[in-house]
């Protein structure tokens, strides 16, 4: 399996038994693209993730959501 795959949100309904931590960053969409955001979850983290629509994010592994918020959560 591809551990660096963006899932998007239909496939996550289609699989029901695992569990996903969900996090916002509080950044309007264009900012999120500017910084990178999406290149660095692509590149950096283990495991299915998932953009919920503008700044909502979903992992698969609550390590990555922690990494995820410590990366980008606080002061950007």
């Amino acid at each position: 399996m591809d551990k660096n795959k963006y899932v998007p949100m239909n496939e996550l309904i289609r699989d029901k038994e695992t569990h996903w931590t969900f996090t916002n960053i509080n950044l309007p969409y264009h900012k999120i693209a500017e910084k990178g955001i999406v290149i660095w979850c692509v590149k950096n983290l283990e495991g299915r993730w998932t953009m919920l629509g503008g700044n909502k994010f979903g992992f698969e592994d609550i390590g990555d959501a922690t990494m995820f918020r410590m990366q980008f959560g606080l002061g950007v």
